[in-house]
């Protein structure tokens, strides 16, 4: 499955989504795909895994650029959106192609 199906796929399902990125492996809950500045990017909160930080940076929304994220795959788990800091009109995205 494609990185983009991928990513909807687990926004639809509530599916944790786990994958690598600048050489950590994250654990995300995904919360928006689209199309920022910087181009095709995931709105997700970092529930894992490994950041360049430590373990800030960790609880929160983060844009992540998908052409940077390898091997993603749903890891099993699911879970229920309840950031309060969400917003489903994210500003940072020019276009939404799907979210919660």
């Amino acid at each position: 499955m494609h990185t983009s199906a991928t990513i909807c796929d687990a926004i639809r399902t509530r599916s944790v989504l786990s994958f690598d990125y600048e050489g950590f492996h994250r654990v995300v809950e995904p919360y928006c795909h689209g199309i920022s500045k910087n181009g095709e990017a995931l709105r997700a909160i970092q529930v894992g895994g490994e950041s360049r930080s430590g373990k800030k940076g960790l609880g929160f929304g983060k844009l992540w650029i998908v052409a940077e994220i390898q091997n993603i795959q749903k890891n099993g788990q699911t879970f229920i959106p309840d950031d309060p800091q969400y917003n489903p009109h994210d500003k940072a995205m020019k276009h939404i192609c799907c979210r919660i």
